[in-house]
């Protein structure tokens, strides 16, 4: 029985691998061998690479923000994207490089914009969150070098360039803050004498006629009601008091006359004595007219009463007056000075004085009539401008409240401004003062004491894996190569295995043979 090897196709199964494998040991210990030195070779002459890292503490501000309110209120990561651009800027880095000499063998042979980005790529910045409100409370700053001992420098030099630069932008935020709070107030305040300026001004044109001044005008018109209703009453007085003069003075005159036109003489006991006619009905109803006219008006039936009887005694010839002496002629009465009489001279002259007096009276009361008068006519003149302005009041009231709203606008915007540029100032003090917010070194960066890269067992063990996987792959391919069995596993269910022969050992001769057939 013959089986055809080419029909059959064996599967690729693992004892078939490891018998592959096997039968090609000594190639796969070679190859595996030989990479493992090379890898050890290649991983030996690869560059240490070290890493120093700097910690960075963002300690908060130092006086409470109810005290004194921060004027750079932006949050740490934007503020660390910013700094990061100021810090690693090409200026400062290649200064840096060439401070410390850095990348010598990149700067001979490559640009310098690649060198700076060499520099870039081994600098690494990374934030730690706090544990309170997830808020990050400091930052790493770290730098790979070669040399451990550059390698912190750099680190180092790197966070002190991030510590004073967050307190320059601070101040200088804060600084810029303040100047344009000084530019703005400055122009508030300008703006507020413009508004205190039109306000003066309205209530010095207005005066007397603004809302606030309502209440003054209404006392002052009830007062010069009050006033004007006592001037009144005074006028009433005064008036009182003249007719009162000028009956005391009609008194008088007819006294005078009386004593004039009807003089008599009387001897009592060796002495002249003057009597004067004896007063009639007549006589004493004119006196109670003018003292009825002292107290009632014209149309008071007191005084018409009196005003007749006067016309009928006037009427009645027996009220004319008599010659009250005996012994004497008509012509002595007609002609009462045709003898001397001291008692009659005296009582003319007290007549004449009161009389004179009485005038006096009459004179001051008209002229105290007449500035009564004007005083009343002035109050009621007043009274009327008084009316007058609180007529206007409502309108002026409109007017001005345009110009309280704009003063008061500017005034509130004034105070908030001024409020502002305190705080600010004060801030200012505080940035520069170093009690706000800052960075503080809370770890220098130390020389590393073992590189981070390469990780040498980690490449040797792994690059003796891959020589490794790579021998046993060559060794499995070329077994396959022969298409050969490898074992009776190979073969197909059922097939009778009547014998296996061992694997011959030829000679060098019988193997040069055989090739050469």
């Amino acid at each position: 029985m013959t089986i055809d090897l080419e029909s059959l196709q064996p599967a690729v199964l693992p004892r078939s691998i490891v018998r592959a494998i096997w039968k090609h040991k000594r190639l796969v210990a070679l190859v595996t061998l030989a990479g493992a030195l090379l890898t050890i070779a290649v991983v030996v002459s690869l560059q240490p690479v070290y890493l120093a890292e700097a910690l960075i503490l963002v300690e908060g501000q130092k006086i409470p923000e109810n005290f004194v309110a921060p004027t750079v209120q932006t949050p740490l990561e934007d503020r660390l994207d910013r700094l990061k651009q100021q810090v690693l800027s090409n200026e400062r880095l290649w200064q840096l490089i060439e401070d410390l000499n850095l990348y010598p063998k990149q700067r001979t042979t490559r640009t310098r914009d690649e060198v700076l980005g060499y520099m870039r790529n081994d600098i690494t910045i990374k934030l730690e969150r706090n544990w309170s409100a997830n808020r990050p409370g400091a930052f790493r700053v770290s730098y790979e070098a070669p040399d451990p001992r550059r390698a912190a420098e750099v680190a180092n030099r790197i966070g002190n360039f991030f510590i004073n630069e967050n307190l320059t932008e601070r101040s200088q935020e804060a600084s810029g803050t303040s100047k344009f709070l000084d530019g703005e107030l400055e122009d508030a305040r300008r703006k507020l004498q413009e508004q205190e300026a039109k306000l003066r001004e309205f209530k010095d044109a207005y005066n007397g006629e603004l809302p606030e001044q309502e209440g003054s005008l209404l006392a002052q018109m009830s007062q010069d009601k009050a006033e004007l209703l006592g001037v009144q009453d005074a006028i009433g007085r005064a008036q009182q008091n003249k007719l009162m003069y000028e009956s005391a003075l009609a008194i008088s005159q007819d006294s005078m006359k009386n004593l004039r036109a009807v003089p008599r003489r009387s001897v009592d006991g060796g002495r002249s004595s003057f009597a004067a006619a004896p007063e009639t009905e007549l006589d004493k109803a004119r006196a109670e007219l003018r003292e009825a006219q002292l107290r009632y008006k014209d149309g008071h039936p007191e005084i018409k009463r009196l005003k007749a009887d006067i016309a009928r005694l006037e009427q009645d010839p027996s009220q004319s007056p008599a010659p009250a002496g005996s012994g004497r002629s008509a012509s002595s009465i007609a002609d009462p000075d045709a003898s001397s009489d001291p008692m009659r001279d005296s009582l003319l002259s007290s007549e004449r004085l009161k009389a004179d007096s009485t005038r006096a009276q009459i004179t001051m009361a008209e002229q105290e009539i007449r500035s009564l008068d004007q005083r009343s006519r002035k109050l009621i003149q007043e009274s009327a401008e008084i009316q007058t302005r609180i007529q206007k009041i409502p309108i002026r009231e409109e007017e001005l409240t345009t110009i309280t709203r704009d003063y008061e606008t500017c005034k509130a915007n004034y105070h908030s401004l001024l409020d502002k540029k305190l705080a600010a100032d004060v801030a200012t003090n505080m940035e520069r003062g170093e009690k706000a917010e800052r960075f503080v070194m809370l770890d220098l960066a130390r020389p590393p004491e073992k590189p981070v890269r390469p990780k040498r067992a980690m490449l040797t063990a792994g690059g003796t894996l891959f020589w490794l996987a790579l021998a046993m792959s060559l060794a499995f391919v070329r077994e396959l190569q022969q298409n050969t069995f490898l074992g009776e596993w190979e073969l197909p269910a059922g097939t009778v295995v009547l014998g296996n022969v061992p694997e011959l050992e030829l000679s060098k001769h019988a193997r040069t043979l055989a090739k050469a057939s």
